[in-house]
């Protein structure tokens, strides 16, 4: 197989992944965040590591940094949101697949909401999930996904527990 068609490939299962994970269209229902007043926050990332060897870019490590400390900061940062708490009943989560072709980095990112069941395993509440991709002069970009995520989430938030005055 060349190169190319295995990232298409891996690209090609990322999505279908993505996709698979909000399998009843109603996760997407905003309705779903209503009430929801503290979370724990939780990054994943899966990075191509052609990314660092072959770019010079950073590494998985930095990478998984980085977006932790932009999601985080940036819902506990916000005026209206919910309040981050470590081991809330909610947890908002936030997954990032990187793709390496060269001169190119192609990303999907996930947003989620997560909420333990009887047996402690996740349930996803609501999910919203996107593609994007941007060249390797924009490499500055990678740094700003978990800035994308939160605002996803808290855009999806505010719309259902914002009061509005009358």
């Amino acid at each position: 197989m060349t190169p190319h068609y295995c990232t298409s490939l891996r690209l090609t299962f990322a999505l279908f992944l993505s996709a698979g994970s909000a399998a009843a269209q109603s996760t997407e229902d905003v309705d779903r965040l209503r009430g929801v007043t503290t979370v724990d926050i939780r990054v994943e990332a899966n990075w191509d590591e052609t990314i660092t060897m072959d770019a010079g870019g950073a590494t998985a490590d930095q990478f998984s940094q980085a977006l932790r400390m932009t999601f985080e900061e940036t819902i506990s940062s916000a005026k209206i949101a919910p309040v981050v708490q470590p081991n809330a009943r909610y947890t908002i989560a936030c997954h990032v697949d990187t793709f390496y072709e060269p001169g190119q980095i192609i990303y999907s990112l996930r947003t989620q909401l997560e909420e333990a069941d009887a047996d402690g395993a996740p349930v996803i509440r609501w999910i919203r999930s996107w593609v994007g991709s941007f060249n390797m002069q924009q490499m500055h970009v990678m740094f700003t996904l978990g800035q994308a995520c939160a605002e996803r989430f808290l855009g999806d938030w505010r719309s259902v527990n914002s009061r509005r005055p009358s």
